[in-house]
């Protein structure tokens, strides 16, 4: 097993632990960004710096770090994107049955049903919107008739913990406009690096961790990645703009700034986290909905079986336990990740680890993996893909819609898009090369490699 580049100078705070190779370091601007945050009031232990790590020019943190605070809540440590993660369903398709015109006709029913950006009509009523934002997990369980098998391959079963399990307390944490937005958003999939991809398991690197997960050459499986849309991003600003200043001055000025924990504002801002966090689970539990009824009616099989493998968010703020302490483990860009040893009793996870998405690009090799023991120094997380090498606006100034779309052809991936934002800011090239990032998580043991994945088809704003 490698050891993690360990960062230490004076006065920088905590150390800085690049989990990564020496390939995969990050320029100066970026390191100087963590040694901004390596500085933040009430951290402890270290930065962890994970292999997809880069810097986006709307964070003052870089993406792909997890830093962990002792009664103290740093909301600037993450993205205002709360709860964006990633789900995995398995299907029981051979992927090279599926032909064009099955899946032109899979994608328009999906078009059909998943909106990019909001609904026209509510779909959900005022009391659902606020049921799913205090619990959830307990609304989708009962309202889409999930088996106790689905609800443990979720991290926390949905519901993000909170100190307080009565409705109105959390309730009132959250902005006035919060209900009306999650009854327009809820089920929707949004733009930008958010995507749900069809894709063919072309490779199979753990043949008995696969057979414990269901997984199988030339199976076709979804990915897909998207979080508590704007009910999260819009509630994270506006708390931001409502308290910034005060912080500032409490913290001398820093930046990345924090507050006490068991301070009234913390509380609130800890309940709207999670409140956010569970909207954002619930509508990938939607949008799955959606994908179940959409495979079954193109291909005429109601019976046919999409399990759920796992859902992970990996922008989050939550009290965990870490070798015996309670802290406030922030995770930008990096996805809760728990080893064997952690998975307790689970049928399958404690024999195997948590699974962990690992995508490349839409142009590029996706893997499955699941997390291996070394994650624990990471305070069990690990990245959430392969990361860009270029921001969006440098991307868009470097590519071309129409270069974007002409690659995805010549490498037979179908391309379904709703036209709601400009593509050339996801094009494959501005993103790692995701054989060096996974080369890096298994020298380091932070996760295992299970199976390699091609995109076969990709649904995108």
């Amino acid at each position: 097993m490698a050891n993690p580049l360990v960062h230490e100078a004076a006065n920088i705070g905590v150390p800085i632990k690049f989990f990564l190779t020496p390939e995969l370091m990050p320029d100066h601007a970026t390191v100087t960004q963590l040694q901004t945050l390596a500085q933040a009031r009430g951290l402890v232990h270290h930065v962890a710096v994970l292999p997809d790590v880069h810097r986006k020019s709307r964070n003052m943190s870089p993406t792909g770090t997890v830093v962990a605070a002792r009664e103290m809540i740093l909301p600037c440590a993450v993205d205002t994107g709360i709860c964006c993660g990633m789900r995995m369903v398995k299907t029981e398709i051979n992927a090279r049955d599926l032909t064009a015109p099955m899946l032109d006709a899979l994608f328009a029913e999906l078009q059909r049903t998943i909106p990019v950006l909001e609904h026209e009509h509510e779909p959900i009523s005022k009391e659902d919107a606020a049921e799913i934002l205090v619990q959830g997990g307990t609304w989708s369980q009962k309202h889409f008739g999930l088996e106790e098998e689905e609800m443990s391959a979720h991290e926390e079963r949905a519901t993000m913990p909170t100190d307080s399990d009565d409705s109105a307390t959390i309730l009132a944490a959250l902005p006035d406009k919060t209900i009306k937005k999650a009854r327009r958003s809820f089920g929707t999939l949004g733009d930008g690096n958010h995507f749900l991809e069809l894709q063919e398991v072309v490779e199979v690197l753990e043949p008995e961790l696969a057979q414990r997960l269901g997984l199988r050459l030339g199976q076709a499986m979804f990915m897909l990645h998207t979080g508590s849309r704007s009910v999260g991003s819009k509630m994270m600003k506006g708390f931001l703009e409502e308290h910034e200043e005060r912080f500032l001055a409490e913290n001398n000025g820093a930046a990345i700034w924090s507050m006490p924990s068991a301070s009234s504002i913390a509380k609130s801002y800890a309940r709207a986290v999670a409140a956010a966090s569970n909207f954002g689970f619930a509508n990938r539990i939607a949008i799955t909905a959606q994908v179940r009824a959409a495979v079954r009616k193109v291909l005429r099989e109601a019976s046919l079986r999409l399990p759920l493998l796992y859902d992970c968010a990996h922008v989050s703020i939550k009290l965990e336990e870490w070798r015996g302490e309670k802290l406030w483990i922030h995770r930008h860009g990096a996805s809760r990740a728990l080893p064997p040893s952690l998975c307790g009793e689970h049928p399958v996870f404690a024999h195997t680890g948590q699974p962990v998405p690992i995508p490349g690009s839409m142009g590029h090799a996706s893997f499955i993996g699941v997390a291996d023991e070394g994650a624990s120094e990471s305070f069990c997380s690990v990245n959430h893909g392969a990361g860009r090498v270029l921001d969006k606006p440098e991307a868009e100034a470097q590519f071309t819609a129409a270069e974007v779309e002409a690659e995805m052809r010549a490498k037979n991936i179908r391309l379904y898009r709703y036209g709601s934002d400009n593509i050339a800011e996801q094009a494959p090239s501005s993103f790692k090369d995701i054989s060096q990032v996974i080369r890096a998580m298994q020298a380091l043991r932070l996760a295992k490699p299970v199976v390699r994945l091609r995109p076969v088809a990709v649904l995108k704003g």
